[in-house]
């Protein structure tokens, strides 16, 4: 599988580009801040519908734009698969072969990425927490049920341990709500494994 054409519309920097690459090493070369690591973040971003650099999308949508857009053509062993992502102030909308997904987790694990930058030596010098999000993330391109259910476990968690600090908050003894959580989340933590 590799990545035959890629189309930005106003990604980062980028008002337009369009670019085709080979069954081979591709290099991309250019001076320093014209938008090399933006390509291959877009890559990525296509992929998993989400950067590697930034929490927060609207960082990818160009200066004063309403939107940004990815496209790419993916080239598999059974053809070639159409990719678009859509990211915009409400939200992404993602299609693969020109249908809409209507969920992410429909629309991750189309295209296999395995992203290495500088800030991924953590992974070897950070915490083990950094390890098992890297993890998680690749396993999600090859399971969506894995990646469905990472999912109903990290908003659960959520749930619990927010529902933990009002227990703090209010000093208070009725743990019916908590067991109701506590059960969710081993269920959930068990279908993750």
């Amino acid at each position: 599988m590799y990545i035959e054409e890629l189309q930005l519309r106003n990604y980062r920097n980028y008002q337009g580009l369009e670019a085709t690459f080979e069954n081979k090493v591709n290099v991309i070369l250019g001076e320093n801040a014209q938008g090399k690591t933006n390509v291959m973040e877009s890559i990525y971003v296509l992929a998993m519908a989400k950067s590697h650099r930034t929490s927060n999308d609207k960082d990818l949508i160009r200066w004063e734009e309403e939107y940004a857009k990815i496209e790419g053509r993916i080239k598999k062993s059974n053809g070639s698969l159409p990719m678009q992502l859509v990211i915009s102030k409400k939200g992404k909308k993602a299609k693969v072969n020109h249908l809409e997904q209507r969920k992410l987790s429909q629309y991750i694990g189309n295209m296999n990425v395995v992203m290495f930058a500088p800030e991924d030596l953590n992974l070897v010098k950070g915490s083990p927490q950094v390890r098992r999000r890297f993890i998680d993330m690749e396993i999600g391109q090859v399971s969506a049920i894995y990646l469905h259910d990472m999912g109903q476990y990290n908003k659960i968690l959520q749930q619990r341990n927010h529902y933990l600090k009002q227990l703090q908050i209010k000093k208070t003894s009725d743990h019916t709500m908590l067991d109701i959580l506590t059960e969710q989340f081993i269920q959930a933590a068990a279908g993750s494994l």
